[in-house]
């Protein structure tokens, strides 16, 4: 087989990589990574905010980040470890028959927030009142499962929060966040403890020059 020369290092070998030996070549090729990313806490609630995305953890935030970076065909295999602000990423890449190994520090920036969900429940924001008008001894029962309910929810919905709850000698009402939210809130209630749903509408203001209604969901159980 007749030898090839590389360009650059003079080096005699079998095949050139790109115009290159396999030495050069693994020199010159770097992969494009970010040096630094950012994230969000919130004082209140504590989720750690990414892009448009939240996780529980900054390990959780961090391993949904990089397997968003790391999706690259060059890359057979990453693993990493946080220590102080610091991300080690260990990565296995392949270019073509070529494989190398490399080592990055990506750091990382955790900003302190108020998060949107949390910013609306301090200001009391609700788009839907659930009144609850059942027997006493159901109150409390129900409550504890809208509240397990809403938590579940806000894993997908960042609307999903309960602002106020307002006790009064009929009962209770309960002020949401997200209509949609509230809705499934009625129906699950609805089926677990047969009640009756009635849901009315009325116009609650103005948000940039649209109107803004909201729901009232009246829960209660036949006598």
């Amino acid at each position: 087989m007749r030898k090839k020369f590389c360009p650059k290092c003079g080096r005699e070998v079998d095949k050139l990589h790109d115009g290159l030996c396999e030495k050069c070549f693994l020199e010159k090729t770097k992969l494009e990574i970010p040096e630094k990313i950012f994230l969000k806490e919130c004082k209140r609630c504590g989720k750690i905010y990414f892009d448009k995305n939240s996780a529980e953890t900054v390990e959780g935030a961090v391993d949904k980040v990089l397997t968003k970076i790391l999706e690259k065909p060059d890359i057979q295999s990453a693993t990493y470890r946080i220590k102080g602000d610091k991300i080690h990423v260990t990565l296995n890449l392949k270019y073509g028959d070529l494989e190398k190994p490399e080592e990055r520090i990506i750091l990382f920036a955790l900003k302190k927030i108020t998060c949107k969900s949390c910013s609306m429940v301090a200001v009391g924001y609700y788009q839907s009142i659930i009144q609850l008008r059942v027997p006493e001894k159901l109150i409390e029962k129900i409550v504890e499962e809208m509240q397990q309910q809403v938590e579940n929810f806000r894993e997908y919905d960042a609307m999903a929060f309960i602002s106020k709850i307002e006790r009064k000698k009929e009962g209770v009402d309960i002020y949401i966040g997200s209509k949609h939210v509230a809705k499934k809130l009625a129906k699950c209630i609805k089926t677990k403890f047969k009640t009756k749903i009635k849901i009315t509408s009325k116009l609650g203001g103005f948000v940039d020059g649209r109107q803004v209604f909201r729901d009232t969901i009246l829960i209660s159980i036949s006598d």
